[in-house]
């Protein structure tokens, strides 16, 4: 592409917003809740980076229709 048309085209593949999404991630475990130093110990991997924003809630499953 050269300096004719001079703009980019509706739905052109570009990189964008990485991790804008909210994930659910489910079967994590609370192993410990430190209220002294104020940390919450999670088994599991958990999306994101690191120093990242965690909402933390229960969760329940759907029940299994067979």
């Amino acid at each position: 592409m050269a300096q004719d048309p001079g703009r980019i085209f509706p739905g052109k593949k570009m990189s964008g917003h990485l991790g804008n999404a909210k994930r659910t991630i489910q079967n994590l475990e609370v192993i410990k809740i430190d209220k002294d130093r104020n940390l919450l110990l999670i088994k599991g991997a958990v999306p994101g980076a690191k120093g990242g924003k965690l909402i933390i809630s229960s969760s329940v499953k759907c029940e299994s229709r067979s």
